[in-house]
């Protein structure tokens, strides 16, 4: 390419940049350009340009320049006219120092190009007082010094008072409730009780206890599967604990000969019922500790053995009412409780 037709194409670039130019029209100005210190003034920004063409305005932050404050922004009111949009913002400013401030252009964007509105200036004065106002202020009014009034004393209410320390007040509630609550936890834990007393849950008869346990154990069929042992241990223990639930005796801790002789120098079993509870015993501690493995049929009477044992001793709980109340159909609010062994 040779000289003469870069120069064409720079002259082409600039010919449709310079014409686009002239179809877009970027305008700055204040509504007055001298104020006093603290007065306001509006700053009207406007564009006028095709249709078609995407015009950017100059973002507007808090200050126009350093001493220019920017109090309010309006949002760009647009009007078509001619084929042609005309876009106006409207600034309001404001300034506190007494200068003249320069400010620079306003850049609005076009594209990647950049449109400059003229630069302004605005001039921003101290209030200067009328002397014919000042003459007719006395001096020594304006020399008069006067007391500071007392406040005024007004009793609080009671709504004021806990608006006021109500923060105060729920801290000290909560600081006394915590130290309410470590008193009675080292009191009762002295006196070897627990914080919190919860209802106790009241206690199964133990002959409940024992046939649902027997009817579990019945339900394994552990023996029938070579585990004589796990099944005489947890028979022993359901025998035991309702014999310590029943009679109130430990048994847990003696061997079942100790066992046998506590029950029979009570005299807490019969005859025939203390021979079933022994030979349940000795069967177990054969098939527990020298691995004896006893018949089905001596597997299956230490289990009848233990049913007969709890059936034969439980607690009956009978309710006697007052015959008379009874004959007028009346219901007795005392009931008489005893407890009997079935024979």
């Amino acid at each position: 390419m040779n000289l003469k037709s870069l120069f064409n194409i720079i002259f082409l670039v600039s010919g449709v940049f310079a014409l686009q130019s002239q179809e877009i029209k970027v305008k700055a100005k204040i509504d007055s350009i001298a104020i006093e210190t603290g007065d306001q003034t509006w700053l009207n920004l406007s564009v006028e340009h095709r249709k078609d063409l995407v015009i950017s305005f100059p973002e507007v932050k808090d200050t126009i320049i350093k001493g220019i404050d920017v109090l309010r922004v309006n949002s760009i009111d647009t009007q078509i006219s001619n084929n042609k949009i005309i876009a106006t913002q409207k600034v309001l400013i404001t300034a506190f120092d007494d200068s003249i401030f320069q400010i620079p252009p306003f850049i609005f964007r076009y594209g990647n190009d950049s449109l400059y509105s003229k630069s302004l200036l605005l001039s921003v004065a101290s209030i200067q007082l009328d002397s014919a106002e000042i003459a007719k202020i006395d001096t020594a009014q304006m020399l008069q010094v006067f007391d500071i009034k007392e406040p005024i004393d007004t009793p609080w209410t009671f709504s004021e008072f806990i608006k006021r320390f109500y923060v105060h007040l729920l801290i000290i509630l909560g600081v006394a409730i915590v130290i309410a609550l470590v008193v009675i936890f080292i009191v009762r834990r002295k006196k070897n009780k627990p914080f919190i007393k919860l209802p106790e849950k009241p206690k199964e008869p133990a002959h409940i206890i024992a046939i649902r346990e027997l009817d579990k154990l019945k339900t394994k069929k552990l023996w029938q599967a070579g585990k004589e042992k796990a099944y005489y241990s947890q028979l022993t223990e359901v025998i035991r604990e309702y014999l310590e639930n029943r009679f109130h005796i430990a048994t847990f801790e003696l061997t079942s000969h100790e066992l046998l002789d506590s029950v029979k120098s009570k005299n807490l079993l019969e005859g025939e019922l203390f021979k079933k509870l022994s030979q349940t015993l000795s069967i177990a501690d054969l098939a527990k500790f020298a691995k004896l493995k006893p018949l089905p049929a001596e597997n299956d009477l230490c289990l009848k053995n233990a049913y007969q044992l709890v059936e034969l001793t439980k607690v009956i709980q009978t309710i006697q009412t007052n015959p008379i109340q009874e004959a007028n159909n009346q219901i007795n609010p005392e009931t008489i409780i005893e407890e009997k062994n079935s024979e």
